[in-house]
């Protein structure tokens, strides 16, 4: 990635498929633009990540898989999303998925799902969002009643990515008493409904839905976790304020970097704010990868999120205002990229990170006492 003809690249190098991530890079950018908000799957876009061999960096090696370093995952991720964010989000709930599966141990279950996805005979996706940050369903989120056979599902996940290409989904269901369990759902049994694509703002190609279960009945076997009290309540254990998501907001901050380093090189007056958003942008990536390398002086995972939903944003609108009316225009990158910046307010977005950037938008000053730390 090239912000100016003496910059260097603002992630560390050193990757060892680094000549791939570029080509993926490269073709991802040019094909966002045309796929990110059509009503149907990025099937080119897809196939770049594929032909990357992104779909196996998650995976265990013993597997078939190429199970990366955290730190050079989320450069990988970043990386990806400044090329073309609707096909890397797709990846990463891929991903979690995956790492939910691993989280299970030696599950029988588990480890058929993880050889399948390394053979490229399964695509799998997450929809936990009503464990963690939208109980707002109440009624409607999903209940798990005990059968003799295993449970009972019903309810709805309410935002599935690649729910219409999903083969199996991880979900969660809460008990009467409270308890929660974690589940590999199969997205083609009796009682599943993948409903059609949400109408979003933007990545409308992501394919995010809502899947409802009507009575859908499983083992025991499908049980990849519980029965137990707030089994997602862990720091990071799905991904929420996760430095997963915050890598792909930087690097969605990143594309938009980069066109206004383009911008700047004919336009004295770009040059200042180019540079503080560049600054900012290097320190948060810089805290990333501590926090990744288990610093623990490092920021903390929500600090994260916020900064880096922070610069999605500032970055986006910076290159929107400097491109003018021309920026506004469907055709140019600009307004993609400020519409894309929008999704991270309210992607699995927690409450403490959601107040930062409210009061922020008001105008009040944060109060120290009310940190994120806590996610």
């Amino acid at each position: 990635m090239n912000l100016g003809p003496s910059d260097a690249s603002p992630f560390s190098g050193g990757d060892p498929d680094e000549a791939r991530v570029r080509q993926a890079v490269e073709r991802l950018a040019e094909l966002d633009g045309l796929e990110a908000d059509r009503d149907a799957w990025p099937e080119e876009s897809w196939g770049v990540i594929e032909a990357a061999g992104a779909t196996r960096w998650s995976l265990p090696a013993s597997v078939g898989g190429l199970e990366c370093p955290r730190e050079l995952l989320l450069e990988r991720y970043a990386r990806l999303a400044s090329g073309g964010l609707t096909a890397t989000f797709i990846l990463s709930q891929h991903d979690a998925a995956i790492r939910r599966l691993i989280a299970s141990g030696v599950h029988p279950t588990a480890m058929r799902w993880l050889e399948q996805i390394a053979a490229g005979e399964a695509f799998v996706t997450i929809g936990v969002s009503h464990l963690t940050t939208s109980r707002r369903l109440g009624a409607r989120a999903v209940r798990a009643e005990e059968t003799a056979a295993g449970y009972r599902l019903d309810g709805a996940i309410p935002w599935v990515t690649g729910a219409t290409k999903a083969n199996m989904v991880v979900t969660g269901a809460s008990l009467e008493d409270g308890r929660q369990i974690l589940v590999a759902l199969p997205t083609d049994w009796p009682g599943v409904e993948v409903r059609a694509p949400f109408e979003l703002a933007a990545l409308q190609a992501s394919a995010t839905t809502e899947i409802v279960l009507r009575a859908v009945d499983i083992t025991r076997e499908e049980v990849i976790a519980g029965p137990a009290p707030d089994l997602l309540s862990a720091p990071g254990a799905v991904g929420t304020a996760g430095l997963e998501t915050s890598a792909i907001a930087l690097g969605q901050a990143r594309a938009a970097l980069d066109a206004l380093a383009r911008l700047a090189l004919d336009r004295p007056d770009l040059a200042a704010p180019r540079n503080v958003l560049e600054n900012d942008w290097r320190g948060c990536w810089i805290g990333l990868i501590r926090r990744a390398q288990a610093d623990e002086s490092a920021p903390t995972p929500g600090d994260l999120r916020a900064s880096a939903n922070r610069l999605a944003l500032r970055s986006s609108q910076a290159l929107l205002t400097a491109r003018k009316g021309a920026g506004f225009l469907r055709s140019d990158p600009a307004q993609r990229y400020a519409r894309q910046a929008l999704f991270f307010l309210v992607w699995s977005c927690p409450a403490p990170v959601a107040q930062v950037a409210l009061r922020e938008l008001a105008g009040i000053a944060i109060d120290p006492a009310a940190s994120t730390s806590a996610l």
